[in-house]
């Protein structure tokens, strides 16, 4: 289970894991000034604090944190949010000086949520992470059947539709808030789950479809208020021949969005639709 860690606290582990590091890196390497120009030269405790705050390291530390956390994701790209995480804090660890344990719960938080965003596999241990739990709770919900899991190279991985089925309304999980509702996105540039929930939120809102008695206007017996719930968190559980009425709903070309569901959910079946019918067009 995630440990619900006071920022505050993880800067302070930061700054003096830090510190400690580049003192050894000077005296190991027979070099001055690194700690001079990282924590100033003879500041206060606090104004070195607000210096190292004001680095580009912390800036990175603290993007990373709340992605891992409360999903912001902000306008850096996700992958880089948790490589460039990653670095600064390989950066200051050492043999005599580790940050504390909480920064790699993060990357792993980070990590799996970049997993689940972009459609992957996802690992449990990170999934139970996410959703604020014991591990035993994930392997609980795999042996009840609610995980889809499978075993693959001795490793266990959970399907990613169905952890995002999972995690949808858990009290614990905090869904990735996309940068400016994903309104910079077209139906074209779709390419994952979060990307598709992202997409459909801002065209509701864009055509002025806020209120709940406008979301039962979809006319398919399989989509109900909670079904459009699921959707707009990434999550695509419906038969196909629902993509038409739900087209209308949000005032999407058809083909669009089928060609769309059909990319970011099942992009296999696409796959081999398409080797087959360029198979068959040589042919002709």
């Amino acid at each position: 289970m995630a440990k619900n860690t006071n920022k505050d606290t993880l800067f302070d582990d930061f700054y003096s894991t830090a510190q400690a590091t580049f003192g050894a890196l000077e005296s190991q390497f027979g070099i001055h000034g690194v700690l001079d120009q990282v924590f100033g030269t003879d500041l206060i405790k606090e104004e070195s604090k607000g210096r190292v705050r004001s680095s580009r390291a912390w800036e990175t530390l603290s993007t990373l944190y709340e992605y891992a956390i409360n999903g912001i994701q902000g306008e850096k790209d996700p992958m880089d949010i948790v490589i460039d995480g990653a670095d600064v804090i390989h950066l200051i660890e050492s043999e005599n000086y580790r940050p504390c344990e909480e920064w790699d719960t993060i990357i792993r938080m980070a990590d799996g949520r970049y997993a689940l965003d972009e459609g992957n596999v996802m690992n449990p241990q990170k999934l139970a992470l996410l959703a604020n739990v014991d591990i035993r709770t994930v392997r609980n919900a795999m042996s009840a059947g609610e995980l889809v899991s499978y075993k693959r190279e001795e490793a266990v991985w959970i399907e990613n539709a169905s952890a995002r089925r999972w995690l949808h309304g858990r009290k614990g999980f905090k869904p990735t808030v996309m940068d400016d509702d994903s309104s910079h996105l077209n139906i074209e540039n779709v390419r994952s789950p979060a990307d598709f929930g992202g997409f459909l939120i801002s065209q509701r809102k864009r055509i002025g479809l806020n209120s709940e008695s406008e979301k039962l206007a979809i006319s398919h017996p399989s989509v109900d208020p909670h079904a459009v719930s699921e959707i707009e968190a990434g999550v695509f559980a419906l038969p196909l021949d629902a993509v038409f009425p739900i087209a209308d709903f949000y005032q999407i070309s058809r083909q669009k969005l089928l060609e769309c569901v059909m990319r970011v959910f099942f992009y296999e079946e696409l796959q081999m639709i398409s080797a087959d019918t360029g198979e068959k067009e040589k042919q002709s």
